[in-house]
């Protein structure tokens, strides 16, 4: 009975078991077919609705009113994950005497267009990509339909060529790409990669900036890594300017050592990491270590002397090995601006102090011991040494805030100078990627408006007050200081170089001729130069408007007046001047006829109109 009983019982278990599973079975079938027959949700960016994200919107210098209102616009979005964009930015300008020479006042008159159309494609959480066609020209309109068709009036001044001397003329009246790049998130470990031409903007772009002040910008053929969270982010980055490469593949290079043995800049590297750390919401901490590396550098250390280039003298001059430019430069940023780069709503004091250190190796040979006589070349136990960079670079930058619409600002800014090319230190501070004007309001961080002036060799003092309207836009006046950091090293331009001239100045080591109000002299010896070093170089008072006419578009003026200071006034109006032909002091004749002498007053105005979609 019991052997019954159980055989009755496993029988309804069984029974129950398999009905439980065909239950569970038909739930599934049923749950897959529904499944099969809806169709998948949609993707949608996350920025059709919150708007794009600073990272995306690099190529454009708006101020940041007109940004908010142009990232957020959803009309521009095609099936919420490609955006379509527009930036046009004409300006007029007009520069005067800004070299402060009486023979030549250099005016230039000109209105430069930047334009851009960019796409934006985000089809999943896992890639974004972006494209950005920016065509860059000087106003002129087309040129002559045909050869010799030079029409009246209008088009027979129309330039033909471009000269190579010509700054930034390569960029001119060009189209190309400004951006063409693909970021692949959601990596191990959190991290992001974006690979291609992009635009790189750190803290507020002293070091590397997308230069978007200028016709053209800057851009970075490169790749990156980066991990960003609310408090860290970390990025490890390297971009090259161009490779050069002789090869059956076809790609050569006129810079390229193997083609030409008088190259420069071959094969430069740019590398590095920038990480900043946020601590209780209150202070962001940047650091930072940014290298520039090329493989070679001819060696012109005894361009002076007369002695053969390479100097038999110098066995070492042959081996490139020897000759790398290394350029290392690290520091940090400390601010309290924490809500992306710009201060908090309920904080009015803002404040930023930034330091850098560079070292590393010029590519240059300088002699450290010789023997003969600079006039004849008769040298004898020409012993040299490799050339190293020891600059360095300080700002620190407060501004109060009231009622959220005055601000009062003061800045100091230091880049050191070198008193002496030649004896085996390059001190004056290099700026890397030459980017110009920064994050708006605290856009005045390089010497003013009149781009007259470089971050090398400076000693900048400046204060500036604002005044944001509720209807007639922003007003800013800012006046600078703008010394020399050492009287015996130059004056530089905005592009990094000297401003040279062809009479001033003691036996140099620079191909060229000396730069304007230094010494730089082998012995270092003030007392041999004629005239009086100087080190004030001139004051700026900027006034400048911002103002925004609608959603899309604004309208800036500005204008600037110089005056220029005891360093340059020395130099001009010297009476004596060094011939180093001759190796003597001869009369200046320019300065008894008047010519190339002083003009203190310089200026400089703009007028811009941005249109942003």
């Amino acid at each position: 009975m019991f052997a019954k009983g159980r055989q009755t019982i496993q029988s309804y278990f069984f029974s129950g078991l398999l009905l439980f599973l065909l239950c569970i079975s038909i739930s599934i079938l049923g749950e897959t077919k529904t499944e099969e027959t809806q169709s998948p949700e949609k993707y949608k960016s996350p920025m059709a609705t919150k708007g794009i994200e600073p990272e995306y919107a690099r190529h454009m210098f708006v101020e940041p009113e007109l940004a908010a209102k142009v990232n957020k616009q959803t009309s521009f979005w095609v099936n919420d994950v490609l955006r379509i964009g527009f930036y046009l930015r004409p300006r007029q300008e007009s520069r005067y005497n800004l070299d402060f020479n009486r023979s030549n006042a250099a005016y230039v008159d000109r209105t430069m267009q930047t334009s851009s159309l960019f796409l934006l494609f985000e089809p999943n959480e896992y890639v974004t990509g972006k494209i950005t066609i920016q065509d860059a020209r000087v106003w002129g309109g087309d040129s002559p339909a045909n050869v010799g068709d030079i029409r009246a009036v209008f088009f027979n001044n129309t330039p033909s060529i471009s000269s190579s001397t010509q700054t930034n003329s390569a960029a001119l009246n060009t189209t190309g790409i400004r951006e063409a790049f693909v970021m692949v998130k959601k990596l191990p470990l959190q991290m992001k990669m974006q690979v291609g031409r992009q635009i790189w903007a750190y803290g507020d772009q002293r070091m590397l900036g997308g230069a978007n002040w200028t016709i053209n910008g800057l851009s970075f053929d490169g790749i990156r890594l980066m991990y960003d969270e609310s408090n860290l982010r970390l990025h490890i980055f390297a971009a090259r300017p161009y490779w050069t490469q002789s090869g059956v593949n076809g790609v050569v290079s006129a810079n390229d050592p193997k083609v030409n043995s008088n190259a420069k800049g071959s094969d430069t590297t740019i590398f590095g990491t920038y990480n900043t750390i946020k601590l209780f919401d209150a202070v962001a901490l940047d650091l930072y270590s940014i290298n520039v590396v090329r493989k070679w550098i001819p060696n012109t250390f005894n361009t002076a002397t007369g002695l053969p280039n390479p100097s038999p003298h110098d066995p070492l001059a042959l081996n490139r090995a020897k000759q790398n430019q290394e350029l290392y430069t690290v520091g940090f940023r400390l601010t309290n601006r924490t809500n992306g780069n710009f201060l908090p709503k309920d904080k009015a004091w803002d404040w930023t102090w930034e330091s850098a250190w560079q070292g590393g190796y010029t590519g240059r040979r300088v002699q450290e011991r010789f023997l003969g006589s600079y006039l004849t070349g008769s040298f004898q136990n020409v012993l040299t040494e490799r050339e190293k960079y020891s600059g360095q670079m300080h700002v620190f930058q407060t501004g109060y805030t009231f009622f959220e619409k005055l601000r009062l600002g003061a800045q100091w800014i230091y880049a050191s100078g070198d008193k002496n090319r030649t004896d085996g230190s390059s001190s004056s501070f290099q700026t890397l990627a030459n980017p110009r004007f920064s994050t708006i309001p605290y856009f005045n961080n390089f010497a003013g408006i009149s781009e007259n002036i470089d971050t090398k060799n400076i000693i900048s003092r400046s204060i500036s007050v604002s005044y944001q309207t509720e209807s007639y836009g922003t007003f800013q006046i800012s006046y600078f200081q703008n010394d020399k950091a050492e009287k015996q090293d130059a004056w530089y331009a905005i592009n990094g170089a000297g401003n040279s001239t062809a009479n001033i100045g003691l036996m140099n080591s620079s191909p060229v001729s000396p730069d304007k109000g230094s010494t730089e002299n082998f012995a270092d010896n003030p007392y041999a130069q004629p005239y009086r070093l100087g080190k004030r170089l001139y004051t700026e008072v900027d006034l400048t408007w911002m103002g925004l006419i609608n959603d899309n578009v604004s309208i800036w003026i500005g204008v600037g007046y110089l005056r220029a200071g005891d360093a340059i006034a020395n130099y001009r109006n010297s009476p004596i001047v060094f011939n180093p032909i001759t190796g003597n002091f001869d009369w200046n004749a320019d300065a008894f006829l008047g010519r190339n002498t002083l003009a203190r007053n310089g200026s400089m105005a703009y007028f811009q109109v941005n249109a942003a979609f």
